[in-house]
């Protein structure tokens, strides 16, 4: 008899304990579908807002549209979808190859926000190879994105006639002159001279440009062209530039021009 309560006991038990398992795992499966719901279907996590500060030229549109492929690169982030908080995690961004300079992204919980603060690039020209590939180039020198030929007098396009295509996110003139060739284009863009076409010798380091109503000029990006800028200036300044043929800045601290 007391063998058979031992064993009747023991059954309970083990009955028990199964009931206890079925209850964790229960509890366990309920609370995982509360947090999926909450992550994936409820409001809390939902973007309302996107705001972006920092832009120039770039709309908000613009902006997410080259965010979105860098930041949303996760089998999580593409599951989320970039209406969820969760997808958009802090983060300083640099961002090669595109119109965007840097990103920082914030969030902001209680107001369910995603708070983008971006640094634009900022467009010199366009530069050309011989095969017809044109990059935007940024106030550093750098080919960043890649541009139509155009043409007109509006935005400057330099063709490079010794390359014969325009490596990416690289430097379009070596490093030790490309302030200067900045420089010197930053200067055209600003003497209120209508420019036909800009060309450069990359074995001689110089820039040709051919105006439309004036001389021609000549810049060598070999040294710092600060002084021949000037002594130009001063020449269009005095309207002295009527009737030249060119001008030519390409020696340092001296300026020679043809009648």
């Amino acid at each position: 008899m007391r063998g058979y309560l031992e064993q009747n006991q023991f059954y309970k038990r083990q009955r028990n304990f199964r009931i206890k398992i079925y209850l964790y795992f229960s509890v366990f499966f309920l609370v995982l579908i509360g947090i999926f719901y909450i992550v994936f279907f409820s409001p809390i996590f939902k973007v309302r807002e996107f705001r972006i500060s920092g832009q120039d030229r770039l709309s908000d549109g613009s902006v997410l549209k080259i965010l979105e492929p860098l930041v949303l690169n996760s089998r999580l982030s593409d599951f989320l979808g970039k209406e969820n908080l969760l997808a958009w995690s802090r983060q300083d961004l640099n961002l090669p190859g595109t119109s965007l300079l840097s990103a920082k992204i914030r969030r902001d919980w209680i107001r369910q926000a995603v708070l983008i603060d971006i640094k634009e690039r900022v467009p010199l020209g366009i530069w050309c190879g011989k095969t017809g590939s044109c990059y935007w180039l940024d106030e550093h020198g750098i080919a960043f994105e890649e541009a139509p030929e155009t043409e007109g007098s509006l935005i400057l396009i330099v063709y490079d006639n010794g390359a014969e295509s325009i490596a990416l996110n690289k430097r379009v003139a070596e490093e030790r002159f490309s302030k200067n060739l900045t420089d010197i284009l930053k200067a055209i863009s600003k003497m209120s001279m209508p420019v036909k076409k800009i060309t450069f010798d990359k074995i001689l380091q110089e820039l040709h440009i051919a105006t439309y109503e004036g001389p021609d000029l000549f810049f060598s990006i070999r040294f710092n062209p600060e002084l021949n800028i000037a002594s130009f200036r001063s020449l269009q300044e005095k309207g002295t530039l009527k009737g030249m043929q060119y001008i030519d800045l390409r020696v340092e601290n001296k300026i020679f021009y043809k009648l």
